[in-house]
């Protein structure tokens, strides 16, 4: 007796009726089937560029911060500023000003980091603007001393940190959360949904979730910080609008990106605002006191503008805010045109198998 042929259309471990053997669709049986080692290496060739790329821009940055034409009033002759603009290295931005008041009042608005009187051998600063750039004026001021062998600088710093935050970082790591929270967001909104798809109306509903998301999230964020561990007093609202319009920006940018390259935009996001903006955001450092690359460019991306934002309104009483505020807005508004124009383009998992899938096989 002879068995009868299998039916037509199932293939060598398909079950007799031609579904799954555990009743899922074929769809999902992708995701299961194990990888070859040509998909291993598309995977991980990626990883390892974002992991290069990270120790590269973060060590870059902060292995050795050097003063590069930190701007800083005079109040004194011209020669004492011609003097300090031709020290080597070029680490002073000397600009003369009429009296120590005109200097101050610079400060405050945030156009200098410091100020230098040589009549009284007084150096101004403001931490609060950035305490390592604080410092490193301070010790240019003693080498210079140092070498004329004159009298260190006395410091006066008109800027000091609060007691609850003495190193000025609390903004900085807040922004790194909120940088965080908008494009993780998108990129799990993506992940919701049918394959890609082109639908103005679903991109429109993304863009909307992520706005009430920012909200949400930047007012919790914001307040968790305050009653935890008492920093930002008397600041809140401002922090929170802060944090909303982040979070919407980073958010609204990464969708703009993802509905533009797809998945390969998620990893372009974490290279640009995650390892490139953070590292250039003046956080731990100055600007002026990082290399070229990040000292450039460190201002036009969302990271800098939100560090710069935030210090300008919890200790400058908002001095300087149109221009970060600018920024945020512009990589938010341009996000938005741009995942709106593309449709969204939801990525759906089963959808990413698939590709990596077929890339690998080619």
């Amino acid at each position: 007796m002879g068995s009868a042929p299998p039916s037509e259309g199932v293939s060598l471990g398909d079950n007799a009726d031609g579904d799954p053997p555990d009743g899922r669709a074929p769809e999902s049986l992708m995701a299961n089937t194990a990888p070859t080692p040509k998909a291993v290496a598309l995977v991980l060739l990626p990883a390892t560029v974002l992991m290069l790329a990270f120790a590269f821009f973060y060590v870059g940055a902060f292995h050795d911060p050097t003063p590069h034409r930190v701007p800083l009033a005079v109040v004194g002759p011209p020669a004492v500023a011609a003097q300090l603009n031709r020290l080597p290295g070029d680490p002073l931005d000397a600009r003369l000003v009429p009296s120590r008041a005109d200097a101050l009042s610079q400060i405050d608005d945030r156009e200098v980091y410091g100020a230098y009187e040589p009549a009284a051998n007084r150096l101004f600063v403001a931490s609060a603007a950035n305490r390592a750039t604080a410092v490193a004026l301070e010790q240019t001021f003693n080498l210079i001393a140092a070498a004329q062998r004159q009298p260190a600088v006395r410091v006066t710093d008109v800027k000091p940190l609060p007691l609850k935050d003495p190193n000025g970082t609390a903004a900085f790591y807040a922004v790194v959360a909120w940088m965080f929270g908008g494009y993780i967001a998108a990129t799990l909104i993506g992940l919701i949904g049918n394959p890609r798809s082109t639908s103005t109306r679903r991109a429109a509903a993304r863009i909307g979730a992520l706005a009430g998301f920012s909200i949400v999230s930047g007012i919790l964020s914001v307040v968790m910080l305050r009653v935890c561990f008492d920093v930002f007093s008397g600041h809140v609202v401002a922090l929170c609008a802060i944090a909303v319009l982040t979070i919407f920006a980073s958010g609204a940018a990464t969708a703009g990106i993802q509905a533009a390259l797809g998945p390969a935009g998620t990893g372009l996001v974490i290279l640009v605002f995650v390892i490139l903006g953070n590292s250039a955001s003046g956080g731990p450092f100055a600007r002026p006191l990082l290399p070229g690359l990040w000292r450039t460019i460190g201002g036009v991306l969302p990271p800098g503008a939100s560090v710069d934002l935030a210090r300008s309104a919890l200790f400058f009483d908002g001095a300087r805010v149109a221009g970060p505020i600018l920024v945020l807005v512009v990589w938010a508004v341009l996000g938005t045109l741009l995942a709106l124009a593309l449709g969204g383009r939801i990525m759906d998992p089963v959808d990413t198998e698939a590709e990596a899938a077929a890339g690998a096989a080619i």
